[in-house]
């Protein structure tokens, strides 16, 4: 460890790191354009010189390693006339256009002009422009404005260091210098919006979220991704009980500063029409409307008088720990389900870096290992396999806690044989699923921005999901409509007399040997206090 003095601070630090990283532990911002955590050090921008004592000129912070007694200075005079200096060379070209740019609200070279910028220039009013570059698609999700680069090379070392696709590079020399991609190469690696991430100014953007919000109208929701296993941390921008974005939340040992492309645009899916009301199937065969009362009712009478081999329950990998704990109870501890089980779709497989390794996610849903270690799927007759191949002839009561449990319950073979069961029962959320329609009871059920709970990644690490906003209509969680269920069927059970997912959390701890040292953590970190198994 290195004690070092910043801005009169006195902090240990560990011995070695450079003081943009060293700052941090004295709560000082060392402001900078090129430098990122996770990447080489280039020293290419300028803006984090910082005076130590004993050196005769400033020194980069992002290339300045600490030692032990170290007086560093990042804010007076000296150091600050070098930043107005190197801001005034970036605004030379830079366009005057953040009103129309998306990057705006959230821009470091918006928030560094304030303070080191002027209002006037000693290089006049002409700006060097990259004609023909200011809209230009690099790629299938990346949109690119020459005109705003301040040549940082962040895009090009990540392509190079991360995805190691090497896509994007320098062309040209001088002022004319350009960031773009080789040709015949569009950027389109499996991580390529992640450049829209690191870049310091609205030279690359989404297009996907191009002009769609301002950022500063958007709320922010702490989450995990459930596009995969891997369960990559994010923050989910949303406004108006509508998903705009999912960003990448750091997470040195999940998913470092990084989302894939196919995790960052799965919110995607939620653009669709909702189910938002209970139906029940008359004596007309017709499935209409009904309160939840009324739901209720049906699945009361369904279930009476019926247990054991007559009772199949199709559990979901998209459901967090806390609904695949209470469906146990519920199912298997009280309505004594033979067949309790769970599948998950394979897919990829899908790289994402953590801040030592890499790691593969294979399974199309976040949560099939939690699910499993609350037991769901550990003592079943029948198998969800052989539900969709075989049918549920013979069985009275077939009750699926998702219809989205796998891209093969869109199968019409499959809906067939899962529609052998006498009485079927589905939670959905997607008013155009084909199980709708041939379901007895349909549940209006939530999507996974509208949860609290926990999901567990590969590595057995379980971490927080936070409701990002309430749920459409009449739609509720799992957890709420398996208590209402429990309540009705069996009101002296103790699980069902309350939601409160930490309540449920901290039973859960008790009771599933796998959760036993994991701590609920509500720090603002949105993630459960745990180890990977």
């Amino acid at each position: 460890m290195a004690k070092v003095t910043i801005d009169g601070v006195e902090v240990d630090v560990q011995d070695g790191i450079n003081v943009i990283e060293a700052a941090k532990a004295a709560d000082v911002h060392v402001p900078h354009f090129c430098y990122h955590p996770s990447l080489t050090v280039v020293g290419q921008c300028r803006m984090c010189l910082v005076e130590v004592e004993g050196m005769p000129k400033l020194q980069a912070g992002c290339a300045t390693p600490v030692k032990d007694g170290m007086k560093i200075h990042v804010y007076n005079d000296k150091v600050d006339k070098a930043r107005k200096g190197q801001m005034e060379f970036l605004l030379i070209n830079h366009p005057l256009d953040c009103p129309i740019c998306d990057k705006a609200g959230e821009c470091p070279l918006q928030d560094y002009s304030f303070n080191y910028g002027s209002v006037e220039s000693r290089y006049g009013e002409y700006k060097r422009t990259y004609p023909g570059m200011d809209r230009t698609a690099i790629g299938p999700h990346v949109v690119q404005n020459m005109n705003r680069c301040i040549h940082c090379t962040r895009c090009i070392r990540f392509t190079q260091e991360i995805t190691e696709t090497k896509e994007l590079g320098f062309f040209k020399r001088g002022a004319a210098t350009e960031v773009g991609v080789f040709p015949d190469t569009p950027l389109d690696n499996w991580m390529s919006a992640c450049v829209t991430d690191i870049c310091p100014t609205g030279a690359l953007t989404t297009r996907e979220f191009r002009f769609e919000s301002r950022v500063w109208n958007l709320d922010s929701a702490e989450s995990v991704c459930n596009g995969c296993d891997v369960g990559c941390n994010i923050f989910v921008g949303h406004r108006n009980g509508q998903v705009f974005r999912y960003r990448p939340r750091v997470n040195p040992d999940v998913n470092d500063h990084w989302l894939c492309d196919y995790g960052r645009f799965s919110h995607e899916r939620y653009e669709t029409d909702r189910v938002v009301v209970p139906k029940v199937r008359n004596e007309d065969d017709y499935l209409g409307i009904s309160t939840w009362i009324e739901a209720l009712d049906a699945i009361a009478v369904a279930f009476n008088g019926t247990s054991g081999e007559k009772i199949a329950v199709i559990a979901s990998a998209n459901m967090t720990n806390e609904e695949a704990w209470l469906a146990k109870k519920l199912f298997a501890d009280n309505a004594g389900a033979a067949t309790l089980d769970v599948m998950v779709d394979a897919i990829g497989p899908i790289k994402m870096k953590t801040r030592t390794e890499w790691i593969l996610g294979t399974q199309g849903a976040p949560n099939f290992r939690g699910v499993q270690n609350v037991g769901v799927g550990a003592k079943t007759t029948k198998t969800v396999e052989q539900l969709m191949t075989e049918g549920a002839a013979g069985i009275d009561v077939l009750y699926i806690c998702d219809a989205g449990f796998s891209d093969r319950a869109k199968d019409p073979q499959v809906i067939a044989n899962l529609r052998q069961a006498k009485t079927l029962i589905v939670h959905s959320w997607d008013v155009n699923h084909p199980l709708n329609e041939v379901a007895d009871v349909l549940l209006p059920a939530t999507v996974h921005v509208e949860k609290e709970g926990t999901f567990t990644n590969l590595q057995g690490r379980v971490q927080r999901i936070h409701q990002a906003y309430p749920p459409k209509g009449q739609a509720v969680t799992d957890v709420e409509i398996f208590r209402r269920i429990g309540v009705k069927l069996y009101p002296a059970a103790a699980e069902f007399r309350s939601a409160d997912v930490e309540e449920m959390f901290e039973t859960m701890r008790g009771d599933v040997p796998a959760l036993a040292n994991v701590v609920w953590s509500d720090d603002g970190s949105g993630a459960v206090a745990s180890q990977p198994a």
